[in-house]
């Protein structure tokens, strides 16, 4: 599955910044640890393809349904729940050894 939309790319990074800030308590006690795990899901972010990380923005930051985010990408709702599955299970395996060490 391809989605058409030329700005995507360059908004990449301001949604992964946000995105990982969600993902990390304000209340880290060890910033050190609180790095470690900003690194990880960047990194796993970066695994993502240009529509599961669209996918994932649309459910997750904009709190869109799944109809509502496969109208918007212009696919069908099975396209877009593949893409969030596909892109679910990267994020995990990015930072399932993470979360087994502590």
């Amino acid at each position: 599955v391809s989605v058409q939309g030329g700005g995507w790319r360059s908004h990449r990074t301001n949604f992964d910044e946000r995105f990982v800030s969600l993902l990390i308590p304000q209340d880290a006690q060890d910033r050190l640890e609180a790095q470690e795990l900003r690194q990880l899901v960047h990194r796993a972010l970066q695994k993502l393809t240009d529509d599961e990380m669209r996918t994932i923005e649309l459910r997750y930051q904009h709190k869109q349904s799944p109809g509502q985010a496969a109208s918007r990408m212009g696919i069908s709702r099975e396209a877009m729940a593949a893409l969030e599955e596909s892109g679910l299970q990267k994020l995990r395996s990015g930072l399932e050894d993470w979360h087994q060490g502590r």
